[in-house]
């Protein structure tokens, strides 16, 4: 596998080549962890599928800001122009977490994105948050920008965020009511409706970080309502945490109960959340 660095292109990321066919490739992006730990693991799955994927940096790396804060959409804008010059044909976009919510800013605005995978979507762009660990706190700011604008945003409205004492109470990452308190507006919402390609939405049913089942059945009502005319397919696990993801680090067992609670389920889950994207990618991304 030769994996290709790119930091000097308007976006930081790093390239996964697949089988090394240029009919498609994914541009893969993780959440409100930042850094590129869990969204190389994701597009390194896609690579050990033949799948050509790029992971991509948002934040919290030596070529991006260090929060989550006014993080530009143009770093999917520019990737998406950098891998047109590579020769890929088709460009779709993998998002988790705080990377779905992007992903489908990215897929409403840029015609160029032909497939969208969203796992633990949202369907409103929220503020951003700035500080670490006990410090972390909203930034008055959005979590988007493009061409030096914030996107419209929902506020929190509670503006602390005492993550230890979360922790300690509920033995995990339990900030579900902290995530729903937040003022949606009109401006806010994604333009889901704006999108030219076929949707897949994970979420969880124990999703203990913020509604995703919730989030993704307002999604699939909205296509349901304009008549999407693309395929569009919402998969609801019962056990999996809020980490929907195909390998599952041991940090988040320790940070969600379901993970430890319900380990064998879990993984059946995560079996089938493999099946699912290949299957998409493969099958449904024409």
């Amino acid at each position: 596998m030769i994996k290709t660095c790119v930091k000097d292109d308007r976006f930081e990321g790093i390239l996964f080549p697949g089988n090394g066919s240029k009919n498609k490739a994914l541009i893969v992006m993780s959440g409100s962890n930042g850094g590129m730990k869990i969204t190389r693991q994701c597009a390194a799955f896609y690579n050990q599928n033949g799948i050509p994927a790029l992971a991509l940096a948002l934040f919290g790396t030596k070529g991006t800001q260090p929060f989550l804060d006014r993080v530009p959409v143009e770093y999917i804008e520019n990737a998406i122009e950098w891998l047109k010059k590579k020769g890929y044909k088709k460009i779709g976009i993998d998002g988790t977490s705080k990377g779905s919510e992007i992903a489908l800013v990215a897929a409403s605005m840029f015609s160029d994105i032909s497939c969208v995978i969203v796992r633990v979507p949202s369907y409103f762009v929220s503020e951003g948050l700035i500080g670490r660990k006990k410090d972390k706190r909203p930034s008055g700011t959005s979590c988007w920008s493009y061409r030096g604008k914030e996107l419209p945003y929902a506020p929190y409205k509670s503006r602390t965020f005492d993550i230890l004492r979360i922790l300690r109470e509920y033995r995990e990452l339990h900030i579900i009511s902290f995530n729903k308190d937040k003022d949606i507006t009109p401006d806010s919402l994604i333009k889901i409706e704006n999108i030219k390609a076929p949707i897949l939405m994970f979420s969880s049913k124990n999703d203990t970080v913020w509604p995703s089942y919730d989030y993704a059945m307002y999604i699939e009502n909205k296509l349901k309502k304009i008549n999407y005319s693309y395929k569009y397919k919402h998969v609801a696990y019962k056990n999996m945490s809020h980490a929907l993801l195909t390998k599952l680090p041991f940090i988040y067992k320790l940070a969600f109960k379901s993970e430890r609670n319900n380990m064998a389920a879990c993984a059946n889950e995560r079996e089938n959340l493999k099946k699912e994207l290949i299957n998409w990618v493969h099958e449904e991304w024409k």
